[in-house]
């Protein structure tokens, strides 16, 4: 079968060998997947990745040395049917799958292909079926849409809460989309690009900026959430027309965490998603005189995977907007250029057949 390969950084399309199906694992065809902000890191800073990745526990991430086939944000139709799931059903699933040398991650694994691939295997248990109504595209956000979900729920928002997010690549987008369907708000967006200020606000962001503009300090006062620590002292209670506010960090750059800490309203909460490859800086005494509270967020739960999917059986619409482009496998190169370079794409899709 055809399939992207990627080795020491570059990508080639090659020949590979079919997967076989084992013990609790389903043969399956992709249909679409999507190219994630991980797999850019991983292309680009494979050895890093895979050191901080050991470091922290996990055994089943790929050597870079080797071939990978990569892409974990998939929707797949059903090749062999094993009386859970029928032959041409469509499936999703958590990109994990237990091998002979434990539990693997599906794109980042040499011994089991991601979906830039004709085929691929999938764990039966993790796997779920999609529904008629709800499009292949759509259904492939599921993954991505689990990390916003996971953020969400971690950092503990509720009606009581503000919210800004900064950063509107994919994470910061999926992080707006799930405030709204929840129901929370005000949001708060903050990003550079034009073209992803107004996806934004198509996901649902009240007020959306351009970094360093003053208005959004205006913002939190309005909110009666001062930036300063003489300014919350001096507040009237009444006036406070939230009593929290979190702040998501969908940047992930060196100097990102403290830039944030400077513009958080006293006693917020900084959640970080965006994965900063480099070693930064922080003043924990500043943070510490504003009482700020920061929480680093990895991935998802099967949980949250189950609510990222009902949530897009519910309105398999509302994250359309978000795709921005498709290729097939020869077009996977390409599609990860676009992407590093930082314009207006947002989700690029890649159909391998």
């Amino acid at each position: 079968m055809k399939a992207m390969t990627l080795r020491d950084g570059s990508f080639r399309l090659e020949e590979i060998t079919d997967p076989t199906p084992g013990p609790g694992q389903i043969l399956t065809r992709p249909l679409a997947c999507g190219v994630c902000g991980s797999d850019l890191h991983a292309r680009d800073h494979a050895g890093h990745l895979c050191d901080l990745l050991h470091r922290a526990g996990f055994r089943g991430f790929m050597d870079p040395g080797q071939p990978v086939v990569m892409g974990h944000e998939f929707c797949c139709e059903v090749l062999e049917g094993d009386g859970r799931f029928d032959r041409g059903q469509r499936v999703v699933a958590l990109p994990f799958i237990a091998g002979a040398n434990g539990v693997e991650l599906i794109g980042y694994s040499n011994h089991f292909n991601g979906a830039f691939a004709e085929r691929m295997l999938l764990q039966t248990s993790a796997a779920f079926a999609v529904p008629d109504h709800v499009e292949t595209e759509a259904a492939a956000l599921t993954e991505p849409l689990s990390v916003a979900v996971h953020a969400v729920e971690q950092s503990g928002a509720d009606a009581n809460c503000a919210f800004a997010v900064l950063g509107c690549g994919p994470v910061g987008l999926f992080v707006i989309a799930r405030l709204r369907a929840l129901g929370l708000g005000p949001i708060l967006a903050i990003e550079p690009n034009p073209a992803r200020r107004a996806m934004a606000e198509r996901m649902g962001a009240d007020t959306v900026i351009s970094p360093g503009e003053q208005s959004g300090e205006s913002w939190w006062n309005d909110l009666g959430l001062p930036l300063g620590l003489s300014d919350a002292m001096a507040q009237a209670p009444e006036l406070r027309k939230r009593q929290r506010a979190i702040l998501f960090d969908c940047v992930g750059k060196p100097g990102m965490l403290m830039a944030i800490a400077q513009g958080a309203p006293i006693g917020a909460t900084i959640v970080v998603i965006g994965t900063c490859m480099e070693t930064d800086a922080i003043e924990p005494a500043f943070m510490l005189q504003k009482s700020l509270r920061v929480q680093f967020v990895f991935a998802y739960t099967p949980t949250d995977f189950a609510d990222a999917f009902a949530m897009i059986c519910a309105d398999a619409s509302r994250l359309d907007p978000l795709i921005t482009g498709h290729v097939g496998l020869a077009g996977v190169e390409q599609a990860f250029a676009a992407l590093s370079g930082g314009g207006s794409d947002v989700k690029v899709l890649v159909t391998p057949q």
